[in-house]
């Protein structure tokens, strides 16, 4: 099976949970170089290929206390989101898939 999150570049992605599922509430928080300076934009890419999330972020949310708040979005159906961070006026970068699966069947 694979991971449910891939990331690469210098931003990481952190999801904290061990699946996704649709309908749950993702709180996204990043981890980057200390040479990152502010401001950052985020964008969330659905399966679909539809842009769900696009922010400009004056800090990074870490998940730190007094850290900005993570970036949040609902999971609306399964497949493969896309998560791109990068600094706006500099050249620092993070992207990252996210696997989402379908919920199980009730009872």
């Amino acid at each position: 099976m694979p991971p449910v999150i891939e990331v690469s570049g210098a931003i990481e992605t952190v999801i904290g949970v061990p699946a996704v599922k649709v309908g749950d509430t993702l709180k996204l928080v990043f981890r980057a170089a200390d040479d990152a300076d502010p401001p950052f934009t985020c964008k969330v890419i659905s399966p679909a290929g539809k842009v769900i999330v696009e922010r400009v972020l004056r800090d990074l949310p870490t998940g730190k206390p007094q850290s900005a708040p993570p970036v949040t979005f609902v999971i609306a159906q399964a497949g493969e989101y896309r998560v791109d961070v990068w600094q706006l006026y500099g050249k620092v970068r993070g992207q990252a898939l996210i696997r989402a699966e379908d919920a199980p069947p009730p009872g």
